[in-house]
């Protein structure tokens, strides 16, 4: 279609132009993005006792930096020419984000430090968090399946801004095509992620203050594609915890923090007492644009839990005590998404922080919580699947490819209840 080519001209003069000192170049760093990149730790979350990759492959393409994504009446225009959805949510003063999970280049500034235009998004998962001011595009070397090697444009731990989380480092770059790579001989994706030394190397911080570089860390064989565009390869879950609830960390710096409080505490009050932490490979959505919902466990997840005589249990329902060995568990719902049902009422246009870390919130006994033994996803049936967010949306646009919903997955569950294998690490500026 002409409109398509027209955006893309235009997405590659503003790209060229900045890339060869146009009116973009000069442009400072963001100091929202410096904020993300100060060295602060809190209560952050480990998710193995050695530092390695999680997970690694290429989200979505081509929808991150659309230029005037907020204009009314054209954004819509301008998101779908791109390759974007948009979906529909009725009512007035809906947030842009609501709409799509599209980003402008200013959106883009503001939380990765520079403008680009037309990239794609690509995170990866660390089992140890990162030291914020060693992240950098130039710590990151990508091989696609043409032989071509990619430095990325941009790099940040948004949306993990949260000082008890980030572990992701999310990437843009031009990283392949939204070809299936086991059906289109012609498809280019990315068949390797590498960590690769640069002025200052990418460092992890684990238990204790524990510091390790990623410098030689790789994920992927250099065949076998890394794209949430084949067949069968949406978002999964690559790691999840157990441990009793604490708030500390679940904060971050002052202009990020439109989503919080959304702790398990704030959204659930007294009665949580413990936090089963899910680490996705990416966004997790219900259409790729659509917010989870607090009150969205049983629509997809379920819990399996063993008796001391080996029998399995499920947990399937929030509100429902189930008695496992003779001790008592509840799941009370989701955490860590969005506001409080009274600051920001759980309606289409809920606005959470969507990060790629989710809070199953429970309580009872502890002994009870021991017996957890899986996180299941099952993504059929009853169960809905999970989108990133280069998914359809609920009103996607005829013959554009968006991303594949997710796979089903049981994730083992790491027991926490003791050691909450968690690291505070503060660095004086």
């Amino acid at each position: 279609m002409a409109h398509v080519s027209i955006i893309g001209a235009c997405l590659a003069c503003a790209a060229a132009a900045t890339a060869s000192g146009g009116p973009l170049s000069w442009v400072v760093t963001s100091p929202t993005y410096r904020l993300l990149k100060q060295d602060i730790l809190i209560n952050a979350d480990c998710w193995d006792t050695e530092p390695r990759i999680l997970a690694s492959g290429l989200g979505f393409t081509k929808i991150i930096g659309i230029p005037g994504l907020g204009i009314p009446g054209l954004g819509e225009w301008l998101c779908r020419a791109a390759g974007g959805t948009w979906n529909d949510v009725p009512g007035d003063n809906v947030p842009l984000r609501a709409h799509t999970s599209a980003a402008s280049p200013f959106t883009t500034w503001i939380s990765y430090g520079r403008f680009v235009f037309g990239l794609d998004g690509y995170p990866t998962e660390f089992s140890w968090p990162v030291q914020p001011s060693t992240v950098d595009p130039t710590d990151f070397r990508v091989t696609l399946s043409d032989g071509s090697v990619v430095t990325p444009e941009a790099a940040s731990i948004f949306p993990n801004f949260e000082f008890n989380e980030r572990s992701t480092v999310v990437i843009f770059g031009e990283f392949g095509d939204r070809r299936d790579p086991y059906t289109d001989p012609d498809a280019v994706y990315v068949v390797k992620f590498e960590v690769v030394q640069d002025d200052t190397p990418l460092t992890l911080i684990g238990p204790g203050g524990k510091m390790a570089s990623a410098v030689g860390m790789s994920y992927g064989d250099g065949v076998t594609p890394m794209t949430a565009y084949a067949s069968g390869s949406g978002p999964t879950l690559c790691a999840a915890k157990i441990s009793r609830l604490r708030t500390l960390g679940d904060n971050g710096p002052r202009p990020f923090q439109g989503a919080l409080p959304n702790h398990g505490k704030a959204i659930w009050g007294p009665q949580a007492k413990y936090r089963l932490r899910v680490l996705t490979t990416g966004g997790f959505s219900p259409d790729g644009v659509a917010s989870v919902l607090p009150s969205d466990f049983s629509r997809f997840f379920r819990l399996r839990a063993e008796t001391s005589s080996g029998d399995e249990v499920w947990i399937t329902d929030t509100n429902t005590v189930y008695e496992i060995d003779g001790h008592e568990l509840e799941v009370l719902g989701l955490a860590d998404l969005g506001l409080t049902a009274d600051q920001d009422p759980w309606t289409l246009a809920y606005a959470e922080d969507h990060d790629n870390q989710i809070d199953i919130i429970l309580r009872g006994d502890s002994a009870a919580m021991r017996t957890i033994t899986h996180v299941h996803i099952p993504a059929s049936g009853t169960y809905d699947p999970f989108y990133n967010p280069g998914g359809p949306g609920n009103d996607p646009t005829p013959g554009v490819t968006y991303t594949q919903p997710g796979p089903e997955t049981m994730q083992p569950v790491l027991d926490c209840l003791d050691d909450p294998l968690t690291v505070t690490w503060i660095k004086r500026q």
